[in-house]
């Protein structure tokens, strides 16, 4: 294998986790501002809560869909690159473990993200 798909695989290897970590992230502030926006306000604190969510949503929408398109070759690569035979098939188990727990993560966040979209719409700030 040449030296720069290797870089170029584990670089998307890699940052396939950091985008799954900013999409969590993404969530965990979606569901702060939830529960924080308050239900009469005006003025600078709609215009603060309004820009979050656009930025937060557009993060979140990069996020994933870059999760995404670098998990197609980290699942074709993944015998190359990351199967360890010293874990053997326990780290098929922890794969998937992870990945319940990282679908949670996102339905979560997705759960806040249309609550709060809908919160805005009614409120008449979207």
């Amino acid at each position: 294998m040449s030296t720069i798909k290797d870089i170029v695989i584990m670089s998307l290897n890699y940052s396939h986790d950091i985008a799954t970590a900013v999409l969590a992230v993404s969530g965990a502030v979606l569901w702060i501002l939830s529960r924080h926006m308050p239900e009469q306000s005006t003025g600078a604190a709609v215009q603060y809560f309004v820009g979050v969510f656009r930025r937060i949503s557009r993060l979140g929408k990069i996020s994933i869909l870059y999760i995404l398109a670098a998990g197609v070759p980290r699942v074709i690569f993944y015998m190359d690159y990351e199967w360890t035979d010293m874990a053997g098939d326990l780290q098929v188990i922890a794969i998937i473990i992870k990945h319940i727990v990282m679908f949670l993560l996102v339905g979560s966040g997705l759960y806040f993200w249309t609550g709060l979209n809908r919160k805005m719409k009614r409120l008449g700030y979207w």
